[in-house]
């Protein structure tokens, strides 16, 4: 049997538990000599009670040029502290739906492997909240790894 990674995709919200996946995607891409790909979906701009009512399909068209630039810049610096040395690094800053951003972005990219954290939540908080991990399971066109805060890390730094 052969494993071959060409290209991961790692999401971030800038989060430290986003940082953990991270870390996972890195250490991915190390082993295989795969080129990694980090995104930040910008979420649209609506209140709780309107992205209520707009389902996550619907596409989001803004073009706010200093919140892309701002977050191009938190990501840049992401990118210089925690990846320093690793050259294999393609970044994008764009407005949309997390999930839907993900996974459009992943077959897009030919992405082989998407690499997200997720809070682990259950019951109420989940049904509410919902989890961007799960449905980026449910609709990614490749396999996804799933990371939150475990008590044994196969991942050293």
């Amino acid at each position: 049997m052969e494993v071959s990674l060409k290209r991961v995709l790692w999401p971030t919200d800038f989060s430290e538990l986003s940082l953990r996946g991270g870390r996972y995607a890195r250490g991915f891409c190390e082993q295989f000599g795969a080129k990694l790909h980090i995104i930040h979906v910008i979420p649209p701009p609506l209140n709780a009670d309107v992205s209520l009512v707009v389902p996550a399909e619907v596409p989001v068209s803004v073009s706010e040029p200093e919140i892309v630039e701002a977050s191009q810049n938190a990501l840049d610096k992401l990118v210089k502290e925690h990846f320093e040395g690793f050259k294999k690094i393609v970044t994008n800053v764009f407005f949309g739906n997390a999930w839907p951003g993900v996974c459009d972005y992943a077959k897009e990219n030919d992405i082989d492997l998407i690499v997200v954290t997720t809070h682990g939540r259950t019951g109420l908080s989940h049904v509410l909240i919902g989890s961007t991990a799960e449905r980026i399971v449910q609709h990614a066109p490749c396999p996804v790894l799933t990371v939150k805060h475990p008590a044994k890390d196969f991942v050293k730094d």
